[in-house]
């Protein structure tokens, strides 16, 4: 396959297309004379198996001004989204001339990026900070201006400045414009400016600031502005389609499925929080205690911290069931863990129902002789638990616990010994009696 992608950037070499290809990590795997000639700024750097996030960075911080370079990392994370999902071409300036660029999947083998100059720029367009003054386009035709009124999407017709010529009336309404002479030759960031100018500012009309100022230097790609209202905007570019060197400028109103999309987030959210919670005591279920567990345990490894488990058990559960039945057992269970969750208050601490009547707690930075302390105190509290109705009367409740801390563990020892560690602390616990706490030796 390799072989095959070379002998192809070399046919684009003689077409003037530059290639690079990336293999599934994005790692880079070739490239032609073509790619350096249009990118200098990778001529004698790029390599192969080089990341395409330092791809990337040599090419913005050849165009970043100062005051961008701290957003740097974000624009090559945004990149590399780009070049993992890109779907279809799109143009940007570069070094004098728009630039075409393509990016095809060549499945599990990797994925092949490509670019070819379309036009040298016009007068002024190399310079979007002060672009030097031309003469505007003629006005629009009378048949394109039909067209694109009868559309939903809205539409901006610019010069070769960026400077607004024409609009379609649902561009106007999107904005909240009077009329196509109140745009007045303004590039859109200032339009973007007046729409926000009697509104409360926000998070979202900032990032569109950045975007839109990101796209003064990278234009091409579609993009998302926030809007007044809650309401969202996806802005695509129909860039170099007039004679005259005029553009458009596609603005789609996606309110509703970005509403679906924070809908369908935090029904997502809000379903990944119930798989990771047990419907009778709302604590932690056995799923999430293990996933918890697993990352606490590295982390303990690594920094060689105390991590501490107790593993609790209801004393004779099973025959206050049978004696006062199953509805009674769930209201001692949730009783019990209100109690863990109020005593328990440690940062980071993990309160689990581990199954059935066993309970579990995670405490991070925690050394054995403090677990001990608080599991006494838990103890004690369960003790003083006054539970029963008019059918059961006063029913005692008491707990046993089993204690178990790293440094009781062998430095290469698997989680699961920690908790195998307190289940045998717990069992003590039980055989000494109940009602009382055991730590493992």
């Amino acid at each position: 396959m390799i072989s095959i992608l070379r002998l192809v950037a070399l046919a684009l070499d003689q077409l003037e297309v530059a290639v690079c290809v990336f293999d599934t990590r994005h790692r880079t795997l070739l490239w032609n004379d073509t790619f350096v000639q249009f990118f200098p700024e990778h001529a004698g750097q790029v390599h192969e198996g080089e990341d395409y996030r330092e791809n990337l960075r040599r090419f913005y911080l050849s165009r970043l001004s100062e005051d961008e370079l701290p957003a740097m990392e974000r624009y090559v994370e945004e990149g590399v989204q780009r070049h993992h999902q890109q779907q279809r071409a799109f143009e940007f300036d570069h070094h004098g001339y728009r630039v075409r660029a393509a990016s095809v999947s060549l499945g599990a083998f990797g994925r092949v990026r490509l670019w070819r100059k379309t036009t040298p720029l016009l007068p002024g367009m190399q310079d979007r900070i002060n672009p030097r003054l031309v003469q505007l386009p003629g006005q629009i035709s009378a048949d394109t201006a039909r067209a694109l009124e009868s559309l939903a999407d809205g539409i901006l017709m610019v010069d070769e400045q960026d400077r607004a010529v024409w609009a379609n009336h649902a561009f106007l309404v999107l904005y909240g414009l009077p009329d196509i002479d109140s745009l007045s030759g303004l590039q859109f960031d200032a339009v973007y400016a007046e729409t926000w100018r009697r509104e409360e500012p926000t998070a979202g009309y900032a990032r569109g600031v950045a975007i839109l100022k990101e796209r003064q230097r990278f234009s091409g790609a579609p993009y998302v502005l926030a809007l007044p209202q809650n309401r969202w905007v996806r802005i695509v570019e129909l860039r170099g389609t007039q004679a005259n060197g005029s553009s458009f400028f596609s603005h789609v109103d996606v309110t509703a499925s970005r509403r679906q999309q924070e809908e369908l987030r935090k029904l997502t959210q809000h379903l990944e929080s119930l798989a990771g919670k047990d419907a009778l005591t709302a604590l932690a279920n056995r799923r999430r205690f293990d996933e918890v567990l697993d990352a606490a345990w590295r982390e303990s490894r690594q920094f060689g911290s105390a991590l501490s488990l107790l593993m609790l058990d209801v004393d004779h559960f099973k025959q206050l069931n049978d004696a006062h039945g199953h509805p009674f057992g769930d209201e001692v269970l949730k009783s019990f863990a209100r109690v863990l969750t109020h005593v328990v208050q440690r940062p980071g601490s993990v309160v689990a129902r581990y199954g059935g009547e066993e309970f579990a707690i995670l405490l991070p930075d925690t050394d054995a002789a403090s677990a001990a302390k608080l599991a006494e105190f838990l103890r004690l509290q369960v003790e003083g638990m006054s539970l029963g109705t008019e059918l059961t009367g006063v029913v005692r409740i008491t707990v046993s616990i089993g204690i178990v801390c790293t440094s009781h563990c062998a430095a290469d020892a698997a989680a699961t010994l920690l908790v195998n560690a307190a289940d045998k602390a717990l069992y003590e616990a039980k055989r000494r009696g109940r009602n009382q706490i055991a730590l493992a030796v």
